[in-house]
């Protein structure tokens, strides 16, 4: 049962590595496509946002059990 609750934490980290991956390209892309000013509170805030959530998935890979 180990292994399958460890590919578990792993699918589920990954997902949300996934997800702060598309964030953190949004905050870097908008810019660039968007012809007027971009905020850049706005761009923090979607960085910070990525960021946060890869820290929630790095914190969930501590839960991986060794057999």
């Amino acid at each position: 049962m180990s292994l399958v609750r460890n590919e578990r934490l792993k699918l589920a980290a990954g997902f949300l590595n996934a997800i702060s991956i598309g964030l953190i390209g949004i905050a870097i892309l908008r810019p660039v496509v968007e012809t007027h000013q971009a905020s850049y509170l706005t761009l923090a805030a979607w960085s910070g946002i990525g960021l946060a959530i890869h820290g929630v998935a790095q914190y969930i890979l501590g839960y991986l059990r060794k057999d």
